[in-house]
């Protein structure tokens, strides 16, 4: 299982544990085993003491702030994944009030004192949770990559194209770890029942089909899919293809494309045909943007099939792979 925050990894300890289900963490100690969550939960003990009354959610911010839960998040690195860690208690803490809203810091940290319990069981072979940075160079039969909403994956501050497009690079990471088999997973709301409020990763478009949505009474529409870069919805066939707004600029390498533009060019006066029968203009930014490094990438970009991977495969991928 692979997720893109080390912070994710609690929910699934969690779950896997209740389950009785053994599970190795890659990349990483425990989520409870953390130094920072073992200083903030010293922090909660010494809060729960007192008598203090307060909603559970804005206390446990509160009791957290020194330990390093600022209001906004620090940039990325070692701060950023304490920052993220200590997020993750938050979330827990609205989890039991949704479920219990007159519960207090005391019974907050008894449930996190039994959360840590259950995971810190010895295990052996099991379910291996990583990160996607951890998941370098690794393979497993069969990967579920969860967790895929914008704001995480895409990371909620990678703010420019070219850090997208290393987002985009990540989340191609965690694609190819499955030998044989691949699970997509994302949730729109935080908890069961939650408004829907966060819209899943931008990077699904073109891989994993879109909802449909239900409008007029009797009718149902698709969604088209989401801009890459600022996750506005798609119109026209063009920017589906792209997977990118007009609006919003191309992060591709313009020598790529132009190399792209040339190897067409080239090719369609060989066979004889039109060079837009190779590859429509659309479909070359696309592959520049995206930079497929194997077939499977290739064969997710909207407008490439199978035929036209045979065909012009080898030649595409040898294209990017000489531009890296």
């Amino acid at each position: 299982m692979l997720y893109r925050i080390n912070a994710q990894s609690e929910s699934f300890e969690d779950a896997l544990a209740g389950a009785g289900v053994p599970y190795v963490v890659r990349g990483g100690e425990r989520f409870f085993a953390r130094p920072e969550i073992r200083q903030a939960l010293v922090a909660l003990r010494g809060a729960a003491a007192g008598d203090v009354e307060a909603g559970l959610v804005p206390l446990v911010r509160a009791v957290l702030g020194p330990v390093g839960l600022s209001t906004e998040p620090p940039a990325t690195g070692s701060l950023r994944d304490r920052w993220d860690s200590l997020l993750a208690l938050v979330g827990i803490a609205e989890e039991l009030a949704d479920t219990d809203p007159d519960a207090g810091l005391p019974a907050f940290v008894a449930e996190l004192e039994q959360r840590a319990e259950a995971q810190h069981a010895p295990t052996i072979d099991g379910v291996t949770l990583a990160s996607l940075h951890a998941a370098k160079g690794l393979e497993w039969d069969a990967v579920f990559l969860v967790g895929l909403v914008d704001g995480t994956l895409p990371i909620q501050h990678a703010d420019t194209p070219e850090a997208v497009e290393e987002e985009r690079r990540l989340f191609y990471v965690g694609v190819t770890r499955a030998r044989s088999r691949l699970g997509l997973s994302w949730a729109l709301s935080r908890t069961e029942g939650g408004r829907r409020s966060r819209p899943r990763s931008r990077f699904l478009t073109g891989l994993a089909p879109e909802p449909s949505r239900v409008g007029r009474p009797g009718k149902t529409t698709k969604v088209a899919g989401r801009c890459r870069v600022c996750n506005g919805p798609l119109g026209t066939p063009a920017e589906i293809k792209r997977g990118r707004c007009d609006g919003c600029t191309s992060p591709a390498d313009s020598a790529l494309v132009e190399a792209l533009r040339t190897w067409r060019r080239e090719r369609a006066a060989d066979d004889g045909k039109p060079a837009f029968t190779v590859f429509s203009d659309s479909t070359l930014y696309a592959i520049a943007e995206r930079r497929p490094s194997d077939e499977q990438a290739l064969l997710a970009i909207p407008g490439i099939g199978r035929t036209k991977l045979d065909l012009f495969g080898r030649d595409v991928i040898e294209l990017v792979t000489k531009s890296d």
